[in-house]
């Protein structure tokens, strides 16, 4: 004989605004350099596979049954190494609010952003793409946004349960560099101006931003650049020479040759290939 189970229906929400789904794709091949998102909360889940990624300034490895959370304001580099068969699903929420936390936070700053959870790999692997099938509906939407709050719960529910502290390796002046550089990337920047921002000798503030961040402060500049380039092509109609312009290339065809260098394709193609491939996507005004 089947039993009953009874639910705590009067059981509370961790959130003060439960999130809201923007979007939802599935990807196995389309490579960002250093961008950010200012209006969304991003995880990730990693279906098969295995690489790694820079998350706010921290190299992490991640394999099957893993999920990376990028909280809004990171700077995140998809771009780094080589993706040995990776498979792996993305929905993006608004609005998600923890108790003394700003919005669109999952996890505090000292936390990693890889957060193992092989525990219920199946259930996320039902999960994304039930995400994406009913945001694809007519009338779906209150559906997948259900089931994205779900996949939240969930992996929220696993980040409280571990100790996630982050090993990272903070150094003052690099911090300073970095931030410099996210205020005045477009600009005509140089190691010799850096060091003196931090008064720090120019071979020095080179190797300590390499150890923290994985990139020389130059290459650092130069993704950075590629990253709000690749937003511009996703998120806007504009132009090559007037995007090239934004983020600080004078000369449109040196900046499709950087483009290329770092992600592979041109910046046209790059275009192209996103539209194709992203789906289900939800008005941010829905």
């Amino acid at each position: 004989m089947a039993q009953l189970i009874e639910l705590n229906a009067q059981e509370n929400s961790p959130f003060e605004s439960e999130p809201q789904l923007l979007g939802v794709y599935h990807w196995n091949e389309v490579s960002r350099s250093m961008h950010k998102h200012d209006d969304r909360l991003e995880l990730n889940f990693i279906l098969s596979g295995n690489g790694t990624q820079v998350i706010d300034g921290e190299l992490c490895n991640m394999q099957a049954g893993d999920v990376l959370i990028y909280n809004s304001g990171v700077l995140h580099d998809e771009s780094l190494t080589l993706y040995s068969n990776l498979e792996a699903w993305c929905i993006a929420v608004k609005n998600l609010k923890l108790p003394a936390r700003p919005v669109n936070e999952l996890f505090p700053k000292n936390f990693r952003p890889c957060v193992p959870c092989q525990a219920v790999a199946e259930e996320l692997a039902q999960l994304y793409p039930l995400v994406q099938h009913y945001a694809q509906q007519k009338d779906g939407y209150q559906i997948a946004n259900a089931l994205a709050r779900a996949v939240v719960h969930i992996v929220y529910k696993i980040i409280r349960s571990m100790e996630l502290v982050a090993n990272k390796e903070k150094i003052f002046i690099v911090e300073r560099v970095r931030n410099y550089i996210e205020d005045h990337y477009a600009e005509d920047l140089n190691l010799a101006e850096l060091s003196g921002l931090v008064r720090a000798n120019e071979f020095y503030l080179s190797h300590a931003f390499k150890k923290v961040t994985g990139y020389s402060p130059k290459e650092y500049i130069l993704r950075r650049r590629i990253g709000k380039a690749q937003c511009l092509l996703i998120y806007t109609s504009l132009p090559l020479t007037e995007i090239s312009a934004r983020v600080g290339y004078e000369d449109s065809n040196y900046f499709s040759r950087a483009f290329k260098k770092i992600i592979g394709i041109s910046p046209r193609l790059y275009r192209q290939k996103w539209h194709e491939l992203s789906s289900g996507s939800v008005p941010s005004d829905v």
